[in-house]
């Protein structure tokens, strides 16, 4: 009897795939039986393990197992033959090598300059290089995301407003400001005012200091030592305590002095320092102008008003004009450089009868004269109109322009000191004098305000405290009698206090330190009754008009060596 044929199996069977019953071509395309399910669970327990043990030698070491699975024993040639070349390439793709140099590998390298995405089950991977235009998309996304920030807290950029809190206050720009802030915007002015605390107790402008760059060494080291001056930093600028040093020049008006006290003493605040123009007038009702100089002061012209005894003259800021007045309805505006007289017979809407006393604006553009019942009349200077009132409760008795133009400080018979802002005609301030009496006199620095009252004393307040803690720096007790004249020097350094009702009643106060300077003036320097006094620019003289009709001028070498 002839034995069957079995068919011979194809090279490319796989013992897997006829184990899930594919079919062959030699058997027709009939499905093979399945192994028993026991044979199968066998297969399965020992592929686990066998993936078990190649883990635990990846991670403690050991040679590198063949994991391909375990095959079937009709296949046990092809798996001889595939077996090795797969176990070599699992040994190279598992096999790690230990780098202890602590530079990085290329592969690092590449792998931390790579972007990191995030996969939908929490996993990360890394994005691969692909010329798809979606995977563009997706990396230029991810950098924007990289750019934004990762949280934003809601408190941040909730509006705080300055005026809820009396500790803010002094983070505001000017007393006006009543906007809210932002919270970033809040910062940034805490920092700023941090700057400014800063400075005033510890020099850190090293830090920003800006350094200039030179071509080279040797031309560095020549800008360094061509000066015999000190290396370290000068303080020209501050003004020594308790020493001033003054020159007596001869006097201002010594060519022409005046017939009469001299009621008004003011410099021309754009005249060269070194030798400014000065006016003086007084009750002979003359106006005389003066070019000022340390060896010898010079007449430049003057000009008589027959109808009117000057009480006040003031230049109109940088220009030419100087306005005069006194006690009578009407004021002139004379023009010096064309020499023509402007004669405002009477301000319209008003009755005053007198306009003895006057403040002129920094720009020279507003007239503040002191009216009746409390008023302050406003002049433009241009129109000679009348153009707003500013009311007080009690009489004025002084008026005062702060250095920027923008406010009118005054105060009057009730002690208050009251402060307007000019372009809305509001007062914005209000608080009482701590000496109680009435007000005499005001001057305004950048940084301080002066108040002189008729029982001698002079308070000093700072410009920046909130006028619910508005109490005096420094109470100046010096002067016996009424303090009828206070002004501060061009940086505020130096405030000059006088009396009309006390021989040499004149008193310097040296600012920063608050303390009166001891040395001048003395007891034998000829000052007479002080009716005025003003500095020159840049504060180079001191000139006092006294009841004599003289202009004494004096020489600050403080200033006259910067």
């Amino acid at each position: 009897m002839a034995k069957r044929r079995q068919p011979k199996t194809p090279k490319n069977h796989s013992p897997l795939t006829a184990a899930g019953g594919g079919s062959t071509p030699g058997n027709g395309g009939k499905k093979k039986a399945g192994r028993p399910k026991s044979q199968k669970r066998a297969r399965k327990e020992a592929q686990e393990d066998l993936e078990e043990q190649h883990l635990t030698n990846l991670i403690f070491g050991g040679t590198a197992t063949n994991h391909t699975g375990v095959h079937d024993d009709d296949d046990d040639d092809d798996a001889l033959q595939t077996g090795p070349k797969t176990a070599q390439v699992d040994e190279e793709q598992f096999t790690f090598q230990i780098d202890r140099t602590g530079l990085p590998s290329a592969d690092e390298i590449e792998t931390e300059n790579s972007p990191v995405v995030e996969d939908s089950d929490g996993g990360h991977r890394e994005r691969r290089n692909d010329d798809d235009d979606d995977a563009d998309a997706d990396s230029s996304a991810s950098g924007a995301q990289a750019d934004a920030p990762a949280w934003e807290d809601p408190d941040d950029v909730e509006i705080t407003l300055l005026e809820s809190s009396n500790r803010l206050k002094k983070l505001r720009k000017s007393r006006e400001e009543t906007k809210a802030l932002s919270g970033p915007e809040l910062e940034q002015r805490l920092r700023d005012r941090y700057e400014q605390s800063t400075k005033a107790t510890a020099r850190t402008d090293w830090a920003s200091a800006v350094v200039r760059e030179y071509k080279d060494e040797d031309e560095a080291a020549e800008n360094l030592f061509s000066t015999s001056s000190s290396l370290l930093a000068s303080s020209t600028n501050r003004l020594p305590p308790n020493i001033l040093t003054v020159v007596r020049c001869p006097d201002a008006n010594q060519s022409d002095p005046n017939h009469a006290v001299v009621q008004a003493v003011h410099f021309h605040p754009a005249s060269d320092p070194d030798q400014p123009l000065m006016l003086t007038a007084g009750l002979d009702k003359t106006l005389r102008f003066f070019q000022v100089g340390e060896e010898k002061s010079q007449k430049i012209h003057g000009i008589h008003f027959p109808k009117l005894p000057i009480y006040n003259a003031s230049f109109l800021g940088s220009t030419g004009n100087v306005v005069v007045s006194g006690r009578r309805s009407f004021f002139y505006i004379y023009d010096a450089v064309a020499g023509k007289v402007d004669l405002v017979p009477r301000i319209m809407g008003r009755e005053e009868k007198s306009w003895e006393k006057h403040a002129v604006s920094p720009d020279g553009r507003l007239i503040a004269f002191m009216g009746n019942d409390g008023y302050i009349v406003l002049v433009d200077a241009h129109t000679k109109h009348w153009i707003g009132d500013l009311k007080l409760n009690g009489s004025v008795r002084a008026i005062a322009f702060s250095p920027d133009g923008k406010y009118i400080v005054a105060s009057g018979s009730d002690g208050d000191i009251y402060r307007w802002d000019i372009h809305s005609r509001r007062c914005i301030e209000r608080f009482s004098n701590n000496d109680g009496t009435i007000t005499s006199s005001l001057a305004v620095s950048a940084k301080t305000l002066a108040v002189g009252a008729e029982s001698g004393v002079v308070n000093l307040y700072s410009e920046y405290a909130s006028r619910e803690s508005k109490s005096p720096l420094k109470s100046i007790m010096n002067l016996r009698t009424s303090a009828d004249q206070v002004r501060f020097n061009h940086d505020g350094q130096i405030l000059a206090m006088s009396t009309r009702r006390e021989r040499d009643g004149l008193k310097l106060l040296h600012v920063p330190s608050k303390t009166v300077f001891s040395n001048w003036p003395t007891n034998k320097t000829p000052l007479k009754y002080v009716w005025s006094m003003d500095f020159s620019p840049q504060s180079r003289f001191l000139a006092i008009g006294n009841d004599k009709g003289k202009c004494i001028l004096y020489k600050l070498n403080h200033y006259s060596q910067r």
